[in-house]
């Protein structure tokens, strides 16, 4: 299959990197400093779970000289996102489909509005991966998950040939009948950790030890149960075991942290638009409570900007 990935950075980086070594003819959208070190060197993915992979892909930083694909990922943060839709407009064949990873909750509906909505998939991604340095993508704990779907509808045979591509490359894929559940699913616990790792600026394991803390975490989980369900989307057991999970990465990885909290700690734009303040709008929409999560929105949200002004960067807010 000929698949174009659109930012080759953690997410991105690991599955460019397993689907070449699977034999698919891979194409990455990538920029600066990474694209040069792939370009010269390759991708690689150091990897907990499958060790070292060196991908020898086509990269550029303009999508009009990777060709068309049959499957493009989007594997860019959100605040990126409209300028990944269009890149997927361009090099997405006749045919082909597009397949959104993003956290949060918005990226489908913004990418149906560029190519339509048939020609958009759900994905969830579960792969703690980051950059290491140009060039390098760290795959930084052993497990890894990804769920896709239709846009809408019972999943379709070309749903069934794009996850049999990704197994073949050893990725665990399933497809799941409802992707808007699945975003639910895994936003309605991301959001609440995500908040919290970046407002106190340190991993899980400190969060759970103090009791303050930890009830700020439990209370923030609940408001966030309470959005999904208000949307139509109970998320009771997913919140169970993902608090489960937490629980034993306290005492087995007490530093487990999330790419938002790291983002606030080397003073990048962050994805808090798109997480603390989709929740937010959201509950607003359906007239749910969540004072945590709005309390924790504006202490991040002014300490983002406050960090972006003093390098000169763009805001991450919404337009």
């Amino acid at each position: 299959m000929r698949v174009v990935v659109i930012g080759a950075g953690g997410v991105g980086g690991f599955l460019a990197a397993l689907l070449t070594r699977a034999g698919q003819e891979v194409s990455v959208l990538a920029r600066g400093a990474h694209l040069g070190a792939i370009r010269q060197r390759g991708l690689t993915l150091r990897s907990q779970q499958f060790g070292d992979v060196t991908a020898r892909v086509q990269a550029a930083d303009d999508p009009g000289a990777l060709g068309k694909a049959e499957l493009v990922i989007i594997g860019v943060k959100m605040y990126d996102f409209e300028a990944a839709t269009q890149a997927a407009a361009q090099v997405l064949d006749d045919k082909g489909a597009a397949l959104t990873i993003q956290n949060g909750l918005e990226a489908p509906d913004e990418l149906a509005a560029v190519i339509g909505r048939e020609r958009v998939l759900i994905g969830t991604a579960s792969i703690e991966a980051t950059i290491l340095e140009p060039g390098v993508v760290g795959h930084l704990v052993p497990i890894h998950s990804l769920t896709i779907s239709e846009f809408e509808g019972a999943p379709t045979p070309r749903l069934h040939t794009v996850e049999e591509t990704l197994r073949k490359a050893e990725i665990n894929v399933s497809v799941v009948p409802d992707g808007r559940q699945a975003l639910w699913n895994k936003a309605s616990s991301l959001i609440p950790i995500a908040t919290m790792t970046a407002a106190v600026g340190a991993g899980i394991g400190p969060i759970f030890q103090m009791r303050e803390t930890h009830e700020l975490f439990d209370g923030l989980m609940a408001e966030a149960g309470e959005v999904a369900s208000a949307a139509g989307h109970p998320v009771a057991q997913a919140q169970a075991g993902f608090v489960a999970m937490m629980a034993q990465a306290a005492q087995v990885r007490p530093d487990f942290t999330t790419s938002m909290e790291r983002d606030f700690q080397r003073g990048r734009r962050t994805e808090l638009e798109w997480l603390t303040g989709a929740l937010v709008r959201t509950a607003d929409k359906h007239g749910v409570a969540v004072p945590r999560h709005r309390a924790l929105y504006a202490v991040l949200k002014f300490k983002e900007a406050r960090a972006l002004a003093a390098t000169g960067q763009p805001a991450g807010a919404r337009a």
